[in-house]
């Protein structure tokens, strides 16, 4: 499920040193690093561009 893999996105960027905060009441919108509000889909592709998580159907 697409919620559960940007969770684990989030929480493999923070454990790399990354700032993930969630857009008070807003759903799915997040900071990294203190910059632009971006949706979960960003911050999952940005865990993946980082090589934290494995992009869908891969073989790894």
């Amino acid at each position: 499920m697409l919620a559960d893999r940007i969770l684990k996105a989030v929480v493999a960027l923070r454990a790399a040193g990354h700032r993930i905060e969630a857009v008070p009441g807003a759903t799915n919108i997040y900071r990294i690093d203190g910059g632009e509000a971006v949706t979960g889909a960003v911050v999952l592709a940005l865990a993946i561009r980082l090589g934290l998580m494995d992009a869908p159907g891969s073989d790894r």
